[in-house]
């Protein structure tokens, strides 16, 4: 609770400080409607600093890998799974949907992270590449 001016008031001060120095059994057996023992600046300052910096080279490094092992197990499911005897080949095919679904999911969250400028420090990039990553997902699903 905050008095005028934006200043912390005496009690609220006092319950933070305690809570600071609670230990982690008496964090976890607080309510989940309970205020956390933390802020959100707190979690920030313990981040690296690097973790904050986007790097072009790095963003489609993950985009390429992801394309690559996408396009791998395509490559396998055409190939490997027509040859099985028809009772594996019943088990085989919900396993790659399965698999393929997982690394499908992180292609549609690098195009997520693109609309939260995530990407690159590049407003027009991370539009383009969000676009083209979210275009092939829903030409895929059609």
């Amino acid at each position: 609770i905050m008095a005028a001016g934006g200043r912390m008031m005496e009690k609220e001060r006092e319950k933070q400080e305690l809570l600071g120095r609670a230990s982690a059994g008496e964090i976890f057996q607080r309510a989940p409607t309970d205020k956390p023992a933390f802020t959100l600046a707190q979690i920030k300052k313990a981040i690296p600093p690097h973790c904050f910096q986007c790097s072009v080279i790095r963003s489609f490094y993950y985009v390429v890998y992801d394309l690559v092992i996408i396009a791998s197990l395509l490559y396998a499911v055409l190939v490997w799974i027509p040859a099985l005897p028809s009772m594996q080949q019943l088990g085989a095919c919900p396993l790659y949907w399965v698999v393929q679904g997982c690394v499908m999911n992180g292609i549609w969250v690098i195009a997520h992270e693109c609309g939260h400028h995530a990407f690159s420090d590049y407003l027009l990039l991370d539009n383009m590449v969000r676009s083209s990553l979210s275009s092939c997902l829903a030409l895929l699903l059609l």
